[in-house]
Order: structure tokens, then sequence, then C-alpha cells
């Protein structure tokens, strides 16, 4: 008989980062997640004590586990499943639906062929029963079993009731797999909603003749934001196979007008000129990089070596103009084994802001993920001229396959932390264990401030509000928005600035919230809240800003 071949064993690679940093500590076990493993996570206080808790999901279709922080031991400690039954899902959205201070919880599932059990997106309420957690399924959403690849929660019409938009993705019922519309849902109140799709221009638009709809893309992620700053809050989708994404500006809380094109948001100049010129895109990130007071937007994709130049990349949009619409200017980004490699692919899944050394000025955090060993975490430090340069390597971070990164401020010295998982995505080796990055940024005398947003007539956390900061040297703006991307993670509730040593004068929130004119037209509600007061330079301060103008201390409750 003869001898079988002997197979050499695939080659092994550091998983975790290649050099240890100084800045960024590893501190997973001190803080109880030893062996604990992720690809989405979730910061966010379930239990209202002031702390954020972790929820985990450890693979792509999972049931949360909920590790709840011990602020006595500094640990985050197992606690039991909340819900009534085993519930699994494909990503989670903590949100206070019901207005009662609480977060409720929407569980959503992507419904591929690799899920036995398929769920349309499920609802659950949030509350206290003797001390413990629990949430109780609601009834259902309006709507059938969709490829839902995420659900952004937004008050469209700032009435005060959070509405959602289901973004959808390739529907694999028929033969040939088709790109399904998305969907918008008007909340009415106490877990109610009613199809309010109509108001997306086109979306819907048949083709009798090869039954399909026309204008429908595959849309695996999205995020809000008051993109043209009109007051109302805009939807950014994030298409694959190379399709065009949307820029759906909302003109007047009703009508949503797709000005992606326009805009320069759909694609690049080349592929925009091509059809499916498109990328292959997984999240859009609002924000003001440069803090010239225009809306800018970061944007990641999975991208090839054998992708044709026009196939667009991850690229950072810099606002234009203050006319409308709105325009960018496209800088793609490359990451450095593009550069030293005839080789690469990159899959750029997620992104989230961070500050973090103190200076003002918002780092971008990614999980280039699914093409080991080459695949890992990027740091891009934003540098006074605005560059973006990656650290990752330097800073001790750069781990293979980062999934599901949440910034939060672990230890509450107010110098952003961040915890991120990993995925087996082209690596069975990679055992998803969670990276608790506790930073050790000095302050040196630099300052940072959080502020809490409670609403009383908008939604309970201020969801598609604006918050604009102003020093006696620039204004900072954030967009009050927690999760969003494809199947999402969240990051911990606050709109948080750094300022270095500047001075503090005031914030100002445009609400969630609007009352209607002599001519039947919304106002959306805008206050100011003056910081001169207080002695903020130096240090870190937390206030709760209240929809009726009061600015507390973060231990005092607007209610």
């Amino acid at each position: 008989m003869a001898e079988r071949p002997v197979v050499a064993a695939p080659p092994k690679y550091l998983l975790g980062p290649e050099t240890p940093g100084k800045i960024f500590v590893d501190k997973t076990e001190e803080y109880g997640l030893k062996n604990v493993q992720a690809v989405h996570l979730y910061a966010v206080d379930v239990n209202r004590d002031g702390h954020p808790d972790l929820i985990a999901l450890e693979d792509f279709y999972s049931s949360p586990k909920f590790y709840l922080f011990n602020p006595a031991l500094k640990k985050f400690e197992l606690a039991s499943n909340p819900f009534d039954s085993i519930v699994r899902g494909s990503y989670l959205n903590f949100v206070d639906i019901d207005h009662d201070g609480f977060y409720d919880v929407i569980v959503g599932s992507l419904n591929q062929k690799t899920e036995m059990t398929q769920y349309p997106a499920r609802l659950y309420k949030g509350e206290m029963r003797e001390g413990h957690l629990h949430y109780k399924e609601q009834p259902p959403l309006p709507t059938t079993l969709l490829p839902t690849a995420t659900i952004s929660v937004l008050d469209f019409n700032l009435d005060g009731q959070l509405d959602l938009f289901l973004a959808n993705w390739f529907s694999y019922k028929d033969l040939t797999p088709r790109p399904v519309p998305d969907l918008l849902l008007l909340g009415k109140g106490h877990f109610n909603f009613e199809d309010a799709s109509s108001g997306l221009r086109g979306e819907y638009d048949y083709n009798k003749t090869d039954k399909v709809y026309s204008n429908a893309t595959p849309t695996f992620g999205a995020s809000t934001c008051d993109v043209d700053k009109n007051g109302f809050p805009d939807i950014l989708t994030s298409t694959s196979n190379g399709y065009y994404s949307k820029l759906w500006l909302n003109i007047d809380g009703r009508n949503f007008v797709n000005y992606a094109n326009e805009s320069g948001y759909a694609a690049d100049e080349e592929g925009s000129e091509q059809t499916k010129g498109g990328g292959n895109s997984f999240y859009s990130l609002c924000g003001d990089y440069n803090n010239d007071t225009l809306i800018d937007v970061a944007i990641g994709n999975l991208s090839r070596d054998s992708d044709p130049e026009s196939r667009d990349r991850s690229a950072i949009l810099s606002g234009s103009t203050k006319s409308f619409p709105p325009k960018f200017i496209r800088s793609e980004i490359y990451h450095l084994n593009q550069v030293e490699k005839t080789r690469w692919s990159e899959g750029d899944r997620r992104g989230v802001w961070i500050d973090y050394n103190l200076d003002g000025l918002t780092d971008l955090l990614v999980d280039n993920s699914g093409f080991p060993p080459d695949s890992r975490l990027v740091f891009y430090e934003q540098q006074k001229d605005h560059e973006y340069v990656d650290r990752s390597k330097e800073l001790g971070i750069n781990l293979v396959n980062p999934s599901g990164t949440v910034t939060l401020d672990l230890n509450g010295d107010g110098v952003m932390d961040f915890i991120t998982g990993q995925s087996k995505i082209r690596a069975g080796d990679v055992d998803n264990r969670i990276y608790v990055f506790e930073n050790q940024t000095k302050r040196e005398g630099r300052g940072s401030v959080r502020f809490h947003l409670r609403g009383k007539n908008a939604n309970t956390h201020g969801l598609s509000s604006s918050v604009t900061f102003t020093t006696n040297k620039t204004t900072r703006f954030f967009n009050v928005e927690y999760n969003s991307g494809s199947l999402p993670s969240q990051n911990e509730e606050g709109s948080y600035f750094a300022f270095d040593k500047e001075t503090p004068k005031s914030v100002s929130v445009r609400w969630a919230f609007a009352s209607k004119d002599r001519l039947d037209r919304l106002l959306p509600k805008t206050v100011k809240y003056n910081l001169g007061k207080f002695q903020l330079q130096g240090k870190h301060t937390e206030f709760n800003l209240c929809e009726d103008g009061r600015i507390l201390p973060r231990t005092k409750s607007c209610n």
C-alpha cells in the first residue's frame, strides 16, 4: 500500500498583537473576562447602576450572554439568562422604546440558510423583577421574514416616539438571490409600529416585467445622522456587491429622497460611471473629524487585490459645502499591507470614533477582519494637519480578525478604553477571545467631558439628536447614535468630548423633537447650555443635559 503523502500543517501566526503596548494595556483577566468569546459586543448599562455592562454574542448567530459590572470588585460577572427562553439572534440593539428609563432590546436576524431557525425581528421590554434583569417579549413588528442585516433606531418625524429602519440584504427564497427593499417603520408608542416605507421615495418602484423592485439594493449596514443639518435625521446605507449606497435625506420629517449620487456618497468618480461600480460596504460613520462644522463620513469596505481599480475602497468623505445637497471629497484609505505586499485583501467591517489621547482630534478604530494573518485591528491616529496615520502596531493592539469593537470608559477616569472580540473567518485557530484594552494615557492638564442626554418630549437618550460643543478655540460635533453598521455592536452611551487645554464655553443640543409653526411646518428644538460657570479644565466631568434647559451633575436626575 502506497504511503500517504505528508501534508504540511498550516503555518501558525500570532493571533494577538504583534508587540505589547504601553498606552493600551490588555486587562481582560483583571476585568473578569478571561476565556470569554465574542464577535459582537454591547456596552450598555442594562441594570441602571451607573456602570456600563457588557453583553456578548459568541458567534454570528447565538444567544446573548450578559456580564454585569460589579463596581465593588471592578469586574464583570456573568448573569443568568434574562429572557423567558433561549433567544438567539445575529445582532442586538439596546434602546428605550417605551420611554420608561430602562433599556429594551431588539433582537435581529439576518435569516440566511445557515440559520436553522429563522425569525423576524423581535422586541423585548426591559424591566427589573425582584432585583433581577428581565426581558419580556412584545407583539411582533409588522414585517414578514426578512434578510435584515441591521435595524437602525431613529425618530425621523421628531414626535418623541422612536422609529425603525430595517436594512435588508439578499433574499434566498428565489433561485436567483434578489435584493430586498429596505423598510421604514413609524413608532406609535408602547412597542407599536406601522409601515411608513412609502416615505422612502422610489424604494418600492416595481418592475412588473422582471418582477423585481428596480431600486432595491442589498443593504448590509445602516446609520443615521443629520447630514444636511436641517434638524431631521437622515439615513445612510452601506450596500454590497457593487450596488450603490444610498443617502436618504430627510426633507421634512415625512419624505426621504436619495441624494447619494449628487453628494458623492454612492461611489467614487470612477465607480459612479459604471454599472455596479460601488463597493462591498459594511459601515458608514458620521462625524466632523476636522472640526469645520461640516458633516464627514467614514466608510468601510471589503477590498481584494483582484478587484478592479474602480471598486470602492474604505474612505473618509470630507464635507465640502454648506449648500444643499451636501457634497463630499473622497479620500480612500489604504492599509500598510496593501503597500508592502503584492497580494492582499481586507475587510473593514466596523469603525468607531475615539479620542484616545485627549488632544481634541478624533481618531478612528477599524475592525479589519476576514483575511488573516494580515487582517488586523487598525488604529488611525489623527494628526494636527488632519492626516490619519496607522499606529496600531506601535500601540500594541493589532490583533488578528477583530470583531465588534466598542468604546467605553472602563474605570471612570474619562480616558476612553475599548473592548474587541475576534472572529473565526478564514482562521480556524482563532478562539474568539475578548480583548479588554485599558487606556493608560496621562491627563497632563487636558480636559474631557461626557454629556448624557435625557429627553422628556424627545426619546429618553436623545437618539437622533445632534450635540455641538464649543470652546474658546473650536466647535466639535457628536452624532447621538451608539449602534450602527452591519450586524452592529453598541458603544457606551454619552456624548464624549476631549478638548486638550482649551476653555469650554457652551454645548448645544438640537433635540430629536419638534413642534409645528403656523404653516404646519415642523421646527426642531435647539437648547444651548452655558458651561462658563463650571471649572472643566484638566479633569473629566460628566453631566446630564435635560431637555428643559437644565444642566445637572451626573448624579442628579432630570426627573
